[in-house]
């Protein structure tokens, strides 16, 4: 009986043969297109964003920063009027603002560049930095003047302990800068007094938010620290401690309420 050839013998060969070909014309398509870039788009675009703009968000981060430094060394400066330190401070202030300044030329720099080159800015980038007049407007708090000490600073305690006494507490307020008149320091002695009964210079209360309070004068978190330029390593240094809730009764005005010791204020009928 004769053989015959079946016609579906060669068909699974071949099926499989049009299977490869087409495999590799979408790949070479693949290929091709992502070197025109034009594919693929969604990689394309967060590309775009990721790289153009990711300087941006940080940039501003520190612009914030920086204009909270130039605020800090404003208090700091006014405070400072009709001391030997007086000078000292306004130059602290000019070479801040001139760091702020220079960022803020480059962010608008790095903007200009992108959207001259044609790249889209995100609706989250803004388009350019803040000045410092605006900047101190929107992170500066009204500013009080604080009126220079009567007497020259008394020498620091030299057996103090973790534990003090009031003339050790007045010594380390008057080397903070604490002016001994009505409005500064009595009040706020009243509330050190109130806030750490035992005059305890490494209490803590970790009840309070931003990972608790400090020192003496149980100062929130570390961030008053780091705007009256001060080290949140030394926040229990009683000197540093005191310093910077001068800065912060400073820059407010007043106590309690937004002022800051609001329950201890309060306690003592203190503005």
């Amino acid at each position: 009986m004769p053989e015959f050839e079946s016609p579906h013998r060669h068909a699974l060969p071949r099926l499989l043969l049009l299977l490869a070909l087409l495999v590799t014309g979408v790949a070479g398509l693949l290929a091709g297109g992502s070197a025109l870039g034009v594919l693929p788009l969604r990689a394309s675009a967060a590309s775009q964003f990721g790289t153009d703009w990711g300087f941006a968000i940080p940039a501003i981060n520190e612009l914030n920063a920086a204009a909270i430094r130039v605020c800090s060394a404003d208090a700091l400066a006014d405070s400072a009027v009709g001391t030997a330190n007086e000078e000292i401070r306004k130059a602290q202030v000019e070479v801040l603002v001139g760091e702020y300044n220079g960022a803020v030329q480059e962010y608008n720099r790095e903007v200009r560049a992108r959207i001259d080159s044609g790249i889209t800015r995100p609706a989250e980038v803004p388009s350019r930095a803040l000045p410092l007049d605006l900047a101190r407007q929107e992170f500066c708090l009204k500013t009080a003047k604080s009126p220079p000490l009567a007497s020259p600073t008394p020498a620091l305690p030299s057996n103090a302990g973790r534990f003090l006494t009031l003339e050790q507490l007045d010594a380390y307020a008057a080397a903070a800068g604490w002016p001994n008149e009505p409005g500064w320091w009595p009040e706020m002695r009243k509330i050190v007094l109130c806030e750490t009964r035992s005059l305890d210079t490494m209490a803590h209360n970790t009840s309070d938010p931003h990972g608790g309070s400090y020192g003496l004068a149980q100062l929130n978190g570390s961030y008053h620290f780091e705007r009256a330029g001060e080290s949140f390593d030394q926040r229990f240094d009683p000197v540093v401690n005191l310093r910077t809730a001068l800065w912060l009764r400073t820059v407010r005005g007043h106590f309690g309420g937004t002022g800051g010791w609001y329950n201890c204020a309060k306690l003592w009928g203190i503005d």
